[in-house]
């Protein structure tokens, strides 16, 4: 009773005012989506450590939850520097973006991150006003000043501080676009297990002292016939490895002049010595007890089952990852001609992305996880992780006497391998920072070709076999000249005013006469399909036949939609330098100066000529020959029409993937060709080598090889068509043609072919323009566009070449004037295709 009436009374002095407290309302969650976020499925000791820091800065910031970026990932060399544009491009921009140093200079002329110089004058405890108007030097000496600078110090690298404090895309100052989380530097690996094997022969866990030592070793330890090899090359990237040659030769890929330009010095002196031990690290022969062993002692790194005795990796200033396996070893980069011993430098960087410039909330959100993210008690439990795990020895000694305390890692400390910490004080001492000036995130892609033409260059060889050093260096010296020139033409974008003036009339006349083109062709389309009675009519004739206007009207809008009004967007972008943020500014014809200028882009359409010849001979004509042989199977028709089906049954992904591994050097083509060596060998007198190719990476091979999976798939669909055109055939013909003592040849030239000439006409021109079109897909799968020669992609197919340009790196106007230049060389294969379509007559079988 009581209970009761405390309930009445309650219920009467609510509405009064008098409420019981509420319940504090929860703080809105931040889902951050940044870069670094470990997943859940890694396992070993850095992964852990990796998840309990991500535990621990939910916990200290509960109100943020960062996430893992997604986005679409490509294959190949170009992966990292083009799903952070992809996710842009797709409006799934991570709020953290990973910044790497050769892409840093295009994410701030794009207006891709936020400046962080409040940010960081925070941490140091200093506020400079106007700090951007000054130099570097000066905003660090003001920078020092704050009780907060240990904190940076410990973090950002000398060498770092060109590379985070750039000039602004206006050019009114500089700001801090990025932090580093983890620096790094190269240095040599070395397989253990192979260096003691031929510790006899004089060779050293300390390392090859200089460039011949490292030839004079690798040689021997090259034995493709147990797939030991000397020195380990990732072929995707090969200007990556080759960068630490050209450093310790003295030179760089890029510099700057006096006023601030850019500019390529691949074609300097110090990079042609480069170049002729890169050519002797391929050509050199191996000669064992008198026989040649192999020639060149490098392989790719990526080949399954292949020993490698050293190559180049990154050793972190913070933690060896790599040195856990205990079947590795690591020793300075070798030191040059010169003396010099040189090799990368690079750092892990992050930035805030500029999209989040009116969200304080979100940003402020992100600068606290890059805090965290590599900040000293990131570091504290990423050791504590690693000791617990027994791999304290390869953590730095800098690190363990920061968090010994009460001497807690001094048993650590004393077992840490004096000759790592001396390999990490040379590689920092000579660190030179990976290239980052204008729109080098393009450098190494570019330089790949000229670095690889040098391996693929018979001339070159012949002076390495004939030890002519001057000979080989003067051929070198033209590939790298002519790479030097396209790269400050088309990279850096150095003309005259003259050649600026010349390439703008020439693209505004390209320009006109498409234009022009395209409105004769459409008026040429429109007469093709309007019968001669109707054009006397004249006039649309809305009143007559308003029925079939209005069922047509969803389709045409729908076309309308999402085709004519994107192409029209398309044209607009062509004539901007776009930007996926706004601000995009007209440029004029700029853009289509940059695809008519662009031998690269010629090249990936010589190709497509090339992809498009050898489909239409092998995939185009195969169905066809196949047809006419089934038809002419007097048994077993439905058995062979199923075998020949069969591949279509499997998904693309499956066949691409199923091809690759036949291509690769222990695959099954490769298999097929050793079996037929080793019965030629039993001859008298002959000893041919085995195959060891990798087919995918001959340039001579890898484009008929990337066309072949699609031609064993379609092969059985497209078989099935002709035959059933080839079935609609009356069986009088055939009669009248046997009484009149035709052969088989004559029947199908003169009797099946006129029959079907409509049908394969009309999928000739179809087949032509989608094997143009559409080859980008088969072969990004299958090569990504290479092997790159001096020329470019091997397989780089120009509608690859296209999508690269236009999502990989985010060149919108030079992607939609690329359609357009296309687009304008398809349309005469089009029209020709309606012409003969409106000349066709269809009937229904029986009609007469």
């Amino acid at each position: 009773m009581r209970s009761l009436w405390l309930g009445i009374i309650v219920a009467h002095l609510l509405p009064a005012g008098i409420a019981p407290a509420q319940a504090e309302k929860p703080q809105a969650i931040i889902t951050l989506r940044a870069w670094g976020v470990p997943d859940g499925f890694g396992v070993g000791p850095v992964q852990e450590a990796e998840r309990q820091i991500m535990d621990e800065f939910r916990k200290r910031h509960p109100d943020i939850n960062p996430v893992s970026p997604t986005g679409l990932k490509l294959p190949g060399e170009q992966t990292m520097d083009m799903v952070p544009m992809m996710q842009i491009a797709g409006d799934i921009a991570p709020d953290v973006l990973y910044v790497n140093f050769r892409a840093s200079q295009t994410y701030i002329d794009m207006r891709l991150l936020y400046p962080l110089d409040a940010y960081v004058e925070n941490v140091a405890g200093v506020h400079i006003e106007n700090g951007y108007l000054l130099s570097t030097p000066e905003y660090l000496r003001r920078l020092k000043q704050g009780p907060g600078w240990p904190l940076i110090e410990s973090r950002v690298l000398p060498q770092c501080w060109e590379v985070m404090r750039r000039q602004r895309p206006d050019g009114e100052g500089q700001h801090i676009y990025a932090y580093p989380v983890g620096p790094v530097v190269t240095g040599l690996m070395c397989e253990r297990l192979q260096f003691a094997e031929h510790a006899d022969e004089g060779v050293q866990m300390s390392g090859p002292k200089d460039w011949d030592q490292m030839l004079e070793w690798a040689k021997l330890m090259t034995d493709p016939a147990n797939k030991d090899y000397g020195f380990g090359v990732n072929l995707s990237e090969p200007a990556s490895t080759f960068a630490n040659f050209l450093y310790a030769a003295g030179g760089q890929y890029v510099d700057q002049d006096e006023q601030g330009n850019w500019y390529c010095t691949i074609d300097s002196e110090a990079a042609v010595e480069a170049g002729y031990f890169w050519a002797r690290l391929k050509y050199e022969k191996v000669i064992r007890d008198g026989k040649l062993v192999a020639r060149g002692v490098v392989h790719d790194i990526s080949g399954t089952g292949v020993r490698c005795a050293m190559q180049f990796t990154y050793l972190d200033d913070r933690f060896l990852q790599a040195a856990t396996d205990q079947t590795k070893g690591f020793v300075p980069v070798p030191t040059g001609p010169t003396g010099l011993q040189r090799g990368e430098f690079n750092t892990l960087m992050v930035g805030i992305f500029s999209g989040l410039a009116s969200n304080k909330l979100k940003r402020d959100a992100a600068w606290d996880y890059i805090q965290f993210f590599d900040g000293v008690e990131a570091r504290r439990i990423r050791v504590e992780k690693l000791v617990e795990a027994g791999l304290g020895r390869f953590v730095r000694r800098k690190l363990l006497e920061q968090f010994n305390d009460n001497g807690r890692y001094d048993s650590v400390i004393r077992r840490i391998d004096p000759e790592l910490e001396r390999t990490y004080e040379i590689a920092f001492a000579g660190g030179v920072p990976e290239p980052y000036g204008k729109n080098c995130q393009a450098i190494y892609t570019e330089l790949k070709g000229p670095v690889l033409a040098i391996w693929n260059n018979d001339d070159i060889r012949a002076a390495v076999d004939a030890g002519d050093k001057q000979a080989g260096k003067a051929i070198i010296r033209g590939i790298f000249r002519r790479a030097a020139e396209r790269v400050n033409e088309k990279m850096l974008g150095n003309f005259t005013p003259q050649e600026t003036r010349m390439r703008n009339v020439v693209s505004w006349s390209v320009i006109v006469v498409t234009l022009g083109s395209f409105a004769v062709l459409l008026v040429l389309v429109m007469k093709a399909f309007t019968p001669e009675h109707q054009r006397n009519l004249g006039g649309w004739q809305f009143s007559k036949y308003w029925k079939a206007y209005i069922i047509a009207a969803p389709a045409l809008l729908l076309i309308a939609i999402w085709m004519y009004w994107p192409m029209v967007n398309g044209t607009a972008i062509a004539f901007q330098n776009y930007n996926v943020l706004g601000d995009s500014e007209w440029v004029g014809a700029s853009n289509f100066s940059a695809v008519l200028y662009d031998s690269a882009f010629w090249y990936s359409l010589w190709v497509s000529i090339k992809y498009t010849i050898l489909f239409m001979l092998f995939g185009f004509c195969a169905p066809i020959l196949l047809a006419f042989l089934l038809s002419e199977v007097p048994r077993g028709k439905f058995l062979f029409r199923t075998i020949y089906y069969l591949p279509a049954v499997l998904t693309g992904v499956v066949v691409l993937f199923l091809w690759k591994s036949f291509y690769a050097p222990d695959g099954m083509i490769n298999q097929v060709l050793n079996a037929l060596v080793r019965l030629i060998n039993y001859l008298p007198g002959v000893e041919m080598g085995y195959f060891n190719e990798d087919w995918l990476q001959n340039p001579t091979w890898a484009l008929f090889f990337c066309l072949l999976p699609s031609i064993w798939a379609g092969m059985g669909p497209g078989c099935l068509i002709y035959l059933a055109a080839l079935k609609t055939i009356p069986d009088e013909l055939y009669e009248a043609a046997d009484i009149d003592g035709a052969t088989i040849r004559h029947k199908v030239f003169h009797v099946a072919v006129p029959t079907i000439k409509i049908l394969v006409m009309i999928n000739f021109i179809g087949a032509m323009i989608g094997a143009i079109r559409g080859s980008g897909g088969f072969v990004l799968a299958m090569t990504g566009g290479g092997p790159v020669t001096e020329a470019g992609g091997a397989t780089e197919v120009v509608g690859l070449k296209l999508f690269y340009t236009t999502f990989g790196h985010l060149r919108f106007g030079v992607g939609a004037a690329m359609a357009w230049v296309i687009g304008a060389m398809l349309i005469g294969f089009t029209v020709f295709q309606l012409k003969r379509l409106s000349n066709v007559e269809f009937r229904t079988a029986g009609t007469n």
